[in-house]
C-alpha cells in the first residue's frame, strides 16, 4: 500500500536565502512522496496612509510608497516562478507544488506557526531572509518558531548544505529518540548515509567536580555513560533501518572528551561533509535540566553552512 506523501510547508520570503532552502527541499526531500506548499506572506502598506493621497500635501510622498509595494508583489511573482522551476527540475510532479500568498495577519512567525497546523510535517525556512534570517533563526521570528513549533520540525537552511549525508545528534532523551523517527518518516527508503552521534563530556568541565573526583574517576564516568548509550544507539539504528535505511549506511559514534557538544557535532559535519543535522529540541541527562538553549540552539548558532533540523 502506498503511503500518504509528507507535507512541507516552506516559508518564504522572496530572499536568496529563501531561494536556498528552496534548493535544498528539491535535493533533499523524496520528490516522489513530498508535497510543498511555498508560503508567503505579502507585507501590505497600511490602507490609512494610502488613503492620504487623497490630501494634496501627501501625495507625492505616498506614491512613491505605493510604487514600491508594486514592485514587491512582482518581486514575489518572479521569486515564485523560479522556485517552482527549482522544484520541477529536481523531479517534483506539478500538482505535488501549491502556492499560498497572503497578507500578514498576526505578524510573521504567529502567521507560519498557525499554517503549520494545517495537516503539515515539517516547516523549512532560510536562515538569513530579507531581514537576516539568522536573525529569522537565531532572532525574533526563528525564536518563536523554535519555541511554538513542538508539533513538528523547524528545518533551518544555511547556504547550499551537501544533499545526502546526515548527522543526528544522539542521547537518552524523548527528543532525540524523536529525531530519529522523524528523519525515518520523512526520508526512509532512501539511499542516504545516517551518522548517529553521542558526545560525552569530561567530569573536569565541571570546575566543583573537577576537585572531588581524580582521573581515575574520569575513565570510569565515560566507561559508564559509555555502557549506558550503546543500547540507545543501537535502537535508534535499528528504527533508521526499519524505516528503510540501508545497514550500511547507518552509523554510531561515540565521541568522548569534548567540552561543547554543539561545538563537536558542526564541526564534525562541517569536516566529514554532513550537509544536514538534526536534533532534538529537549535534552535531559544528570547534570543537566536544560534544553533547547544548551545544544540544539547552540548548533543553531554555530550552523553557519549547514541545515539544522530541530524536532
Amino acid at each position: 500500500m502506498q503511503e500518504d506523501p509528507k507535507k512541507i510547508l516552506a516559508a518564504v520570503d522572496g530572499s536568496a536565502q529563501a531561494l536556498d532552502a528552496v534548493r535544498y527541499i528539491g535535493n533533499v526531500f523524496p520528490s516522489h512522496r513530498t508535497e510543498v506548499v511555498l508560503f508567503h506572506l505579502n507585507t501590505e502598506v497600511p490602507d490609512a496612509f494610502l488613503n492620504l493621497k487623497k490630501e494634496p500635501g501627501f501625495r507625492s510622498n505616498v506614491l512613491p510608497v505605493s510604487a514600491w509595494a508594486i514592485q514587491l508583489k512582482m518581486n514575489v511573482h518572479k521569486f515564485i516562478e523560479t522556485a517552482i522551476k527549482i522544484l520541477l527540475n529536481a523531479g517534483f510532479p506539478s500538482e505535488a507544488l501549491k502556492i499560498k500568498v497572503q497578507s500578514k495577519k498576526a505578524g510573521v512567525a504567529r502567521d507560519i506557526i498557525r499554517e503549520s497546523y494545517q495537516g503539515f510535517d515539517a516547516v523549512v525556512a532560510g536562515r538569513s531572509g530579507v531581514s537576516r534570517l539568522k536573525d529569522v533563526v537565531v532572532g525574533s521570528v526563528a525564536n518563536k518558531l523554535i519555541s511554538k513549533l513542538p508539533h513538528i520540525p523547524i528545518v533551518a537552511v544555511a547556504g547550499n548544505p551537501l544533499p545526502g549525508k546526515f548527522l543526528i545528534g544522539f542521547d537518552t532523551s524523548e527528543g532525540s529518540m524523536k529525531a530519529v523517527d522523524c528523519l525515518g518518516s520523512l526520508m526512509g527508503n532512501s539511499d542516504y548515509e545516517v551518522m548517529l552521534c553521542n558526545v560525552i563530556r569530561p567530569l573536569s568541565i565541571h570546575p566543583e567536580i573537577k576537585k572531588t573526583f581524580n582521573p581515575e574517576h574520569e575513565i570510569k564516568w565515560i566507561e559508564e555513560n559509555k555502557k549506558n548509550i550503546e543500547p540507545a544507539l543501537a535502537e535508534a539504528a535499528n528504527c533508521l533501518i526499519k524505516a528503510g535505511f540501508s545497514p550500511e549506511c547507518v552509523g554510531k559514534e561515540i565521541v568522548t572528551n569534548k567540552v561543547s557538544r554543539a561545538l563537536t557535532i558542526v564541526k564534525k559535519a562541517e569536516e566529514e561533509g554532513y550537509g544536514s543535522v538534526v536534533v532534538g529540541r529537549w535534552r535531559l541527562t544528570v547534570l543537566e535540566e536544560f534544553i533547547i538553549g544548551r545544544v540544539s540552539r547552540k548548533v543553531l548558532h554555530m550552523a553557519d553552512k549547514i541545515a539544522v533540523w530541530i524536532v
